[in-house]
């Protein structure tokens, strides 16, 4: 690649800002996968990392192997993660998952093996569930009906643990997975899982059905999809005196219930050898939330003693058109959603209707219903070799409605932002850049009882920088000044919302240079001056509240020898807050400042071990206070 190449592809990784598009995503569910499969054995990996910030050490330690042998197969999947935290009380959490598969494979139709599953948590704290132990131990049969059609029936023994209750017994279920398939030019796939587990007094329950059909004509590809999801769980918590009395138990129990349906469709149409591409897509979803306890005492009736329903609806489309030639790439976004909530509670038998209808009023207050709207525009163009120009627009409206004549939090909100950049290559070794950005964001609430909360928020950013690329140095500058102006539209009837303004300078610099052979010197800093104060729109004046100085210096020297990669210097970093007295002058409120050695390791043996150390030594000191801190995060792979 060219130096010239290198700066533009640096320059646009640098200052081209993307807005954030709600892209039509289905969400990922736990329970579409395959406890069966040997595929999820695929890798074989040992990772251990340890890592501390602050006063949280996090532990973890990921195993995935497998074995073959003609036709056995025997694969362990672990994975292991402890944090502590140290605070006024020491703090622990656990949690580990393993799976452990012993499968024989008697020939291309027919396969048989055992699974133990076992999935630990435990936290030290007087959580409500901070204990719970899952183990299953299942004999599976699979078949393969066909090339594409793999069907699995399982049964075994489950033991299930928590907080201090322990109740054992079966789990059965099947599988089928119908891989991708060409029937009459449709691409067909499927995975459906049925799925039981008998722990009297309690059951947990798995219902999942996934279809995806795929259609490519010339230029026309189509995607649908529809999937099914449907998850019992009972729970244990602590019952309470008078519910233990009358029905003789230590521990209520909870059933959650969560159904869920979406269908989608997707259609893309792109041209060959055109430059244009457009793309629909709609995804309509349902959701169902079912809670109920076992053990209701009509003595002792509170909040939590409802059954209680949620109903989710979601409405999604979303609309692409590409404009991709040599020189111009464009893009044209819109999406659209609607999503409409709904609580309420289930009736208990011989319970006062007075003492429902107030809880039913309660419940309703969470009724929700919204609308959102996303419009966006990028275009990069390529003026010359040595100009790039870079547009990007977004624009999403929110129309936030709660039907409750006694929910006040109706509102609207409108955000725009804007950024315009212009890189230019002006040697050899020299690139420049300049960018502008304006964002402007007003909330409404509809009713008077939260209209204080009403704002237009206004930024403004201007930045400008360069590179310099030459041989073995090679330096990023860049600089920045922003504003930021909140006003609240009725402050002077409310003294807790104050109109206020931001504004700062920031200059970065990062530098990295050879010193001598193997030996680097890397270093990264920046300066930011920043202003705090309350601020008048219809004068556009400000009255300044607070100064903060922040300075942060990195230099560190790299040592580079035969895969070995290690790192030593001094991080260096000093905020000063300034507080305005009368007269407009600064007096020194607080100081921060941060100084210690930084090491920095990498270490790759072949492909098969990579080893990786970050850590740093402070020195803080702050108002009269002083104190050391050791923070540090270390990794090793093992491809086994």
């Amino acid at each position: 690649m060219s130096d010239k190449n290198k700066i533009l592809t640096v320059l646009v990784y640098l200052v081209l800002i993307l807005p954030p598009i709600n892209n039509l995503s289905e969400a990922q569910v736990l329970m579409d996968s395959s406890l069966y499969s040997v595929d999820s054995f695929s890798d074989k990996i040992l990772r251990n990392t340890v890592d501390k910030q602050l006063s949280t050490h996090i532990f973890n330690t990921r195993l995935n192997y497998n074995y073959r042998l003609s036709g056995l197969f025997a694969g362990l999947d672990e994975n292991f993660s402890s944090t502590v935290i140290k605070s006024t009380e020491k703090n622990i959490k656990d949690e580990q998952y393993l799976r452990f598969l012993i499968q024989y494979k008697f020939n291309n139709y027919i396969k048989t093996g055992i699974l133990f599953y076992n999935n630990l948590y435990r936290d030290s704290r007087p959580l409500s569930i901070n204990k719970t132990n899952v183990t299953h131990t299942s004999f599976y049969v699979g078949s393969r009906l066909w090339e594409k059609l793999d069907i699995t029936a399982f049964g075994g023994k489950s033991t299930n643990s928590q907080i201090d209750e322990t109740d054992e017994g079966i789990i059965y279920g099947g599988e089928i997975n119908l891989a991708p398939t060409n029937i009459n030019e449709f691409i067909l796939s499927s995975f459906m899982k049925y799925q039981n587990e008998d722990i009297s007094p309690r059951k947990n329950a798995i219902r999942y059905v996934k279809f995806d059909l795929n259609n490519e004509l010339d230029n026309l590809i189509n995607q649908i999809s529809f999937n099914y999801s449907e998850q019992r769980r009972d729970f244990y918590f602590k019952a309470d005196s008078i519910t233990s009395s009358e029905f003789g138990i230590n521990n209520n129990i909870q059933t959650r219930k969560e159904s869920n349906y979406h269908i989608s469709d997707r259609l893309t149409f792109a041209q060959l050898n055109s430059p244009l591409k457009f793309e629909l897509a709609g995804k309509l979803s349902w959701k169902q939330v079912e809670r109920s306890t076992r053990y209701v005492s009509a003595l002792n009736i509170s909040g939590s003693s409802f059954d209680s329903e949620i109903g989710e609806m979601n409405l999604e489309l979303g609309a692409n058109v590409d404009y991709t030639t040599e020189t111009l790439k464009s893009t044209l976004r819109f999406t659209y959603s609607e999503r409409d909530e709904n609580h309420k509670p289930r009736a208990i038998e011989g319970l006062s209707q007075i003492i429902f209808n107030q809880r039913e009023k309660t419940e309703s207050l969470k009724n929700n219903f919204s609308k959102i709207a996303n419009v966006s525009f990028s275009t990069l163009y390529k003026i010359t070799t040595n100009d790039l120009l870079t547009f990007n627009l977004y624009h999403r409206k929110l129309q936030y409605d709660t039907p409750s004549p006694d929910n006040y939090d109706d509102r609207d909100e409108l955000l725009s932002t804007a950024a315009l950049t212009y890189l230019k290559k002006l040697s050899r070794i020299f690139a420049a850049f300049i960018n502008l950005e304006g964002t402007f964001n007003k909330t409404v609430y509809i009713f008077s009882q939260r209209s204080s909360n009403n704002n237009v928020q206004r930024i403004l950013k201007f930045g400008t920088g360069g590179i310099i690329e030459s041989g073995k140095f090679r330096s990023v500058n860049t600089a920045e000044v922003s504003a930021n102006y909140t006003v609240f539209d009725y402050e002077k009837l409310n003294p807790n919302y104050k109109s206020f303004s931001y504004r700062h300078l920031m200059l970065k610099d990062s530098t990295l240079t050879n010193v001598w052979k193997n030996l680097n010197f890397f270093v990264t800093s920046y300066v930011k001056y920043s202003e705090q104060g309350d601020f008048n729109w219809d004068n556009f004046s400000a009255s300044p509240v607070r100064f903060l100085t922040e300075f942060y210096a990195e230099p560190k020297l790299i040592l580079n020898i035969e895969g070995f990669n290690i790192g030593f210097g001094i991080r260096y970093f000093l905020l000063d807050t300034y507080n305005y007295t009368a007269g407009l002058q600064k007096k020194l409120a607080s100081t921060y400042k941060s100084v210690g050695p930084i090491a920095s390791a990498r270490y790759i043996i072949s492909d098969k071990i990579d080893f990786s150390f970050d850590g740093t030594y402070e020195f803080i000191s702050s108002s009269n206070n002083y104190r050391k801190q050791i923070n540090f995060n270390m990794y090793l792979n093992y491809r086994l």
